[in-house]
């Protein structure tokens, strides 16, 4: 009877991490945007993980009312990306800003926040083919934006080492987009695409998309939480446990044999 008990304690132990011992798998992420090239605007994103479907809420507010405003998840999936520096008193701007104009542009922030990984459109294809699709983006200054769509497997498990970046910004206060100068007197051309005006693709804000475990555990940035090194540890631990308790309960029994 004693032995029969302690094997049976000895399978439950083993049970323990499917029962409460691991670490739930985030399926909450947030993201506060802050203002890039002094835009002035602002705003939060919810995301909800269901698998790989993805349901996303943007709120804002500063944004230039009336004209579209390209957003997407940048970054390489696993990959070491920062926000900035976005701002000229951002530590390390001057060296981002490599023509020296004041500005971030979208190709000067890329090495920082990494490239199109999700385009995120009001209707039809998500992918980063659809990054200037500008019929197809939020035109209201608090943005207002909710969409459920598909992720791809990579992205979806790997969303808290992505940035949402928000683009297109009056620069020059001038009331519109696309007035904006070079130093010849001509309108100054977006890095992406020259028939675009700068501002109309210039980053206006950005924010690191972060996870946070079921019951409200943040689990920080650069990645969603990895439990699997702590998990394997804790099972070896158990079953070490529990090969011990079974050793013990075998030389019980020998001696009163």
């Amino acid at each position: 009877m004693r032995k029969s008990f302690v094997f049976a304690a000895a399978g439950a132990a083993l049970l323990l991490p499917a029962t409460g011992a691991f670490a739930q798998t985030p399926t909450t992420f947030t993201a506060d945007l802050t203002q890039a090239n002094e835009s002035g605007a602002s705003g939060t994103a919810n995301i909800s993980l269901d698998g790989t479907t993805a349901t996303v809420q943007i709120d804002g507010q500063g944004f230039f009312d009336g004209f579209p405003h390209a957003m997407h998840l940048h970054g390489e999936p696993g990959g070491d990306n920062i926000c900035g520096p976005l701002n000229p008193a951002d530590s390390g701007f001057d060296a981002a800003d490599e023509d020296g104009d004041g500005f971030i542009s979208v190709v000067e922030g890329v090495p920082a926040y990494g490239p199109v990984t999700v385009s995120l459109t009001t209707e039809g294809d998500t992918s980063p083919d659809s990054a200037l699709a500008v019929d197809r983006f939020p035109t209201s200054g608090t943005l207002d934006y909710e969409r459920t769509f598909e992720l791809e497997p990579e992205v979806a498990e790997n969303l808290s080492s992505l940035h949402i970046v928000v683009h297109a910004a009056d620069l020059n206060d001038s009331g519109e987009i696309g007035d904006l100068e070079d130093e010849d007197g001509n309108m100054k051309e977006s890095s992406l695409d020259p028939d675009l005006p700068f501002e109309a693709t210039v980053p206006a804000a950005c924010g690191q998309v972060t996870a946070a475990a079921a019951g409200g555990v943040d689990t920080g940035a650069g990645g969603t939480a990895d439990t699997g090194g702590s998990n394997a540890a804790l099972l070896g631990g158990l079953m070490g446990l529990s090969a011990l308790g079974v050793a013990g309960a075998r030389r019980r029994i020998g001696v009163q044999a």
